[in-house]
């Protein structure tokens, strides 16, 4: 399957701005402190997910740009999972002990 010509040239249009994306995560990975850096790492991973799925459009690669969604799903599903049991530990730390 090819992609029409407007959709690669938009994908291309967000490959900049992906980039910059992932530089700004880098830099917050570097700050953050070490209990918080597991959560930055599943960002830098969304991220590089989003880059190639849009390598993938901007080359009409349908392999890569599946990779990519695949790859996209995988990392918003361990962080719905991470987010799950986050509020099931608040729930648990704010129950009184009887």
């Amino acid at each position: 399957m090819d992609f029409p010509e407007i959709i690669r040239w938009i994908f291309a249009g967000l490959i900049p701005l992906a980039l910059a994306g992932l530089v700004r995560e880098f830099r917050r990975l570097r700050r953050t402190e070490p209990a918080g850096r597991p959560g930055r790492r599943w960002d830098i991973a969304d991220q590089c997910a989003g880059l190639v799925t849009a390598f993938g459009a901007v080359l009409g690669s349908m392999h890569l740009f599946g990779a990519g969604l695949a790859l996209t799903g995988v990392v918003l599903a361990a962080k719905a999972a991470r987010a799950v049991r986050a509020i099931h530990r608040r729930r648990a730390a704010a129950r009184p002990c009887a």
